[in-house]
């Protein structure tokens, strides 16, 4: 993915979160990718494509982005990146109260996760998030960037029920889930493969799709 499609693509993400988005000029930005607007929210959004590459996000470049929110009256700043990020620059930016968020480009971790603010802080557990956020999946409809679909038809504690792109019934049971989110709340991602190495279901398709309606994975 070319560096101006991975800001759209980011850009798509933020709508999705209900937000207002502007992508700005490739060049000329001063600082800022996206803006986006929620109420009396507005978010300065720097976007650095890095997967796959050597460079990962530096202090300097958090900073800079702490100036430019301030430079544009917004109330809060996000660094996104699809690569890594070096320890200096967590550090500045917990200070500086920026997160930094993962996204990344394909399917095969469950993203995003926010950098700076631990998932374990907010207080929630398996438990909780399958309550909250996955038994109220049943009777939706998602979709996959490619346009795939998947109904999901029940969810109980024991799996999950769904109807796959392929037209197939099939289910998914809670153990790999609970392993996936375990996992996420710990490390930070899961990938597809060790969804794979530790179900024999095959099904890691469904589970990131599934667990990428949680809002902060």
């Amino acid at each position: 993915m070319k560096p101006r499609e991975y800001e759209l693509f980011v850009g798509d993400y933020f709508r999705q979160q209900g937000y207002r988005v502007e992508i700005t000029p490739e060049t000329g930005d001063w600082g800022v990718d996206i803006f986006a607007w929620e109420g009396d929210e507005k978010i300065a959004i720097q976007v650095k494509n890095y997967g796959g590459g050597t460079r990962k996000i530096n202090r300097q470049m958090v900073m800079e982005l702490c100036g430019a929110k301030e430079y544009f009256d917004c109330t809060r700043a996000i660094m996104v990146t699809s690569g890594s990020v070096m320890d200096d620059a967590e550090k500045v930016a917990k200070k500086l109260g920026i997160k930094i968020i993962y996204l990344g480009e394909e399917e095969n971790k469950c993203s995003p996760v926010e950098r700076g603010e631990s998932i374990d802080s907010r207080g929630l557990d398996f438990d909780s998030i399958w309550s909250e956020y996955i038994i109220p999946l049943a009777g939706k409809t998602l979709k996959r960037e490619n346009g795939e679909e998947n109904k999901i038809l029940e969810v109980n504690w024991g799996e999950v029920k769904r109807i796959t792109s392929n037209g197939n019934e099939g289910k998914i049971r809670i153990e790999i889930f609970k392993y996936a989110v375990n996992k996420i709340l710990k490390e930070g991602y899961v990938t597809r493969d060790d969804i794979n190495q530790n179900y024999a279901g095959r099904a890691s398709s469904g589970v990131v799709l599934i667990l990428s309606q949680v809002p902060f994975f």
